[in-house]
């Protein structure tokens, strides 16, 4: 990977980590806040809402984080050695709880008030579904990293 596409990906990323802020601190507050206006017999939603949309965003901030230093690795050529299943892991583990926190959400608004549009709840089972499928991506990932780790050690000993 050159040193550009390195950097500009790095761009990206605080980009959307900046993005990432902006919804977690202004759109989401602002979004449970209308919702609980509209609906006051499901005002308690509110903060258990708020909680969901900032522990999701986190989540994604998360990702973003790891590979970060994922590049940061590629850049050092270092990518090849233990360090980096720290940060797959953790992208797996992060992905993993963003799913579980649409779905507890989902049960949430489901059990306590039968709130919202079938469409909705569709939407949002499609996304937690989707950081699901990408968490299966990264472990598979993960697999082969490992193979080629040790690919690299074998002819870091036999060179």
């Amino acid at each position: 990977m050159t040193r550009t596409a390195i950097v500009l990906s790095k761009i990206f990323i605080l980009l959307m980590v900046v993005a990432g802020l902006f919804v977690q601190f202004v759109m989401i507050p602002i979004q449970t806040s209308e919702s609980a206006a509209d609906s006051p017999d499901l005002a308690f939603l509110r903060l258990p809402l708020l909680i969901a949309g900032i522990l999701f965003v986190l989540c994604g901030q998360v990702v973003l984080a790891c590979v970060w230093m994922l590049l940061s690795l590629v850049r050092r050529e270092a990518i090849f050695t233990t360090r980096a299943f720290r940060f797959v892991d953790t992208m797996i583990g992060a992905l993993l709880l963003a799913a579980a926190v649409i779905v507890a959400a989902l049960l949430t608004m489901e059990l306590t008030a039968d709130a919202g549009e079938p469409g909705f709840f569709v939407l949002a089972l499609g996304v937690a579904f989707g950081c699901a499928a990408l968490a299966l991506v990264v472990f598979v990932m993960r697999g082969l990293l490992v193979k080629a780790s040790e690919q690299a050690r074998y002819l870091d000993e036999v060179v």
